[in-house]
């Protein structure tokens, strides 16, 4: 009704404006086509005005002085009618006021009663995005683009803190931790130091002095939209893509990496495939979509020096290396192999003896993990947890894979102009994205139709959802074009006691979903992680304050995300200095307000 109204109004105030306009200036048209003559320097006998007028200059000035005294009835009556006007104007805006000032009171409480905000999260999405790749190709699935209401709370700080309010120790906590991944984590490789050919920056994790390529690419994406004018901010993204391409194209499986190679492996951890610069041999597919994401982030934000670092050799060849393998991956089960790759296998390793700190978890059947069946979907080993999985087909993980093959069709069209490369991923993605709905959907006795967390294609599936992200709850973020009803069901299964790893400290007032990676060290744990992504995916503002305030109360006292913290004791958590956390934290608050630089 409100929108009918303003409608109504504004069309009024056209019609008033035109009709007045029209008296203003067309008071008779015989009248103006003479005008148009006396100016151009014609004469009547050159071109006839419709009435027939044709004469000279003593005809024209009497009808000069006649417009003249018409005109100036015609003045008096308009301005009593632009004055009218104006009073409507200054009344349309009043109302204009009135209902936005309804609305930010409003906004929140409309979608109160919804638990978790579930069905608000997915609102947006009544309207399926039906978007292609590359230049309109019909039928090829891209990543769901952010629609207005999604926009609104999630990419326009501006809109969302003129109605919630951020406190200066929120804001410079955000400061700090938006800078931490730079000050703490980068390490700079000058000209003459011998690794700097592979890629002259190295982001460590954290407490953890190793890269991943997930980890990493998370860590910098603030700085991706900051380095339009920054060029240590570019250095620091464009040398980071080269190290991940060196990386991939050294062993695609890999999801951790040293700075070099002077590291000396014992015998067991060769077993689990650890050499050369490899760290961890755990294979997780959303490695390599966070570096694909990062390219293409860059790309479009920088388009002349995006271009210039994606047209480089290297990085065109990770991003084969790593179709290659998600496609020989989807027959998992037939030991097919990604060209020159060997089979990915990642047994457990039983520990030296008085030495239990050197045994490792595997997958089953010797390292190839659990039997599967093929889906279209594409089979990894470990999840980014970097827990090994029960099923072969994660199912955040595909939904990623999906929209980063859209990210890679549309460089491979427009920055490589290769067409073989290009039908390669669309055929991929259409199975993958076929995959998922028809493998990874499944009954809940209580939420209804929801996804899966993993699937086997066997009939097996695992019902949870995990901190990290990729993630079920993550969906939106990622921008998987997922069903809405679905993802509704979905989410209101993750954020309850239905799902295994949900918790929730004994007054209530603090919930989330943990990991079981976590679990013998804080058994009711919960992950920052899933609260931040939680508060990005939701379009209610009362619920995305009320979790950034619980992300700030849970610190411990040391003002830092955490991996993890015991739900009824918040000072109790794992990994003091996790820089993925912090710089997802620094990403939230930056969507809800424009302080934190």
């Amino acid at each position: 009704l409100k929108t009918v109204v303003v409608l109504f109004g504004i069309a009024f105030l056209i019609a008033v404006v035109f009709l007045s306009l029209v008296a203003l200036f067309g008071i008779d048209e015989k009248h103006s086509s003479d005008k148009v003559r006396d100016r151009s320097g014609s004469s009547g006998k050159e071109n006839n005005g419709r009435d027939g007028y044709s004469g000279g200059r003593e005809a024209n000035d009497r009808r000069k002085v006649n417009d003249n005294n018409l005109l100036l009835e015609k003045v008096n009556g308009i301005s009593e009618k632009l004055q009218r006007v104006k009073n409507s104007v200054m009344e349309m805006k009043d109302v204009e006021l009135t209902l936005r000032k309804e609305e930010k009171v409003t906004v929140g409480k409309k979608r109160k009663s919804n638990e978790h905000n579930g069905d608000n999260a997915n609102s947006k999405n009544n309207n399926k995005s039906n978007n292609t790749t590359g230049k309109g190709k019909k039928g090829v699935k891209k990543s769901r683009a952010d629609d207005n209401t999604m926009s609104k709370f999630i990419h326009n700080g501006k809109v969302l803190s003129d109605i919630v309010s951020i406190d200066d120790n929120t804001v410079n906590m955000c400061k700090s931790l938006l800078w931490d991944a730079f000050n703490t984590c980068t390490q700079f490789l000058d000209e003459g130091h011998p690794e700097a050919k592979h890629g002259d920056v190295f982001v460590i994790t954290g407490d953890i002095d190793d890269l991943w390529i997930r980890d990493s690419a998370a860590q910098v994406h603030n700085y991706i939209a900051m380095s339009v004018s920054n060029t240590r901010l570019q250095r620091v993204i464009e040398g980071l893509a080269r190290r991940h391409a060196f990386y991939i194209n050294y062993d695609p499986y890999a999801n951790a990496y040293r700075i070099d190679t002077n590291y000396k492996f014992s015998d067991n951890q060769k077993k689990m495939g650890r050499h050369g610069y490899i760290s961890t041999y755990d294979y997780e597919l959303d490695s390599g979509c966070y570096f694909i994401r990062m390219l293409y982030t860059y790309w479009k934000t920088l388009p002349d020096r995006g271009r210039s670092l994606i047209a480089e050799q290297s990085l065109k060849q990770a991003v084969e290396e790593l179709v290659n393998v998600w496609i020989a991956e989807q027959h998992h089960e037939e030991d097919a192999t990604a060209p020159g790759r060997s089979l990915y296998r990642r047994p457990a390793v039983s520990p030296e003896k008085n030495k239990p700190w050197t045994g490792f978890v595997g997958l089953s059947r010797e390292g190839k993990g659990s039997k599967v069946a093929y889906t279209g979907m594409t089979w990894s080993a470990f999840r980014p947890s970097d827990d090994e999985q029960k099923y072969g087909y994660l199912v955040p993980s595909n939904m990623f894979c999906v929209v980063a093959l859209g990210y890679a069709m549309e460089i491979a069209e427009d920055i490589w102009n290769d067409k073989h490369l290009y039908n390669k991923m669309a055929k991929l993605q259409k199975e993958i994205d076929e995959g998922i709905q028809t493998h990874a959907v499944v009954n809940h006795p209580t939420h209804g139709r929801v996804y899966a967390y993993e699937v086997d294609g066997l009939g097996g599936y695992l019902l949870m959802d995990d901190a990290n992200v990729p993630s079920l709850l993550s969906a939106p973020y990622l921008k998987y074009d997922y069903d809405t009803d679905i993802y509704t069901n979905t989410r209101k299964f993750i954020l309850s006691n239905s799902n295994p790893s949900f918790s929730q400290s004994r007054d209530g007032r603090i919930r989330g979903i943990g990991s079981p990676h976590m679990k013998k060290a804080i058994k009711d744990n919960v992950w920052p992680m899933s609260i931040i992504m939680e508060a990005l995916t939701t379009t209610d503002v009362e619920e995305k304050k009320r979790l950034l305030d619980i992300l700030v109360s849970t610190t411990g006292g040391t003002k830092k995300m955490h991996e993890s913290f015991d739900v009824n004791n918040p000072s109790k958590f794992t990994r003091k200095w996790f820089s993925w956390a912090n710089s997802l934290f620094a990403e939230l608050v930056r969507s809800m307000t424009d302080k934190c630089t």
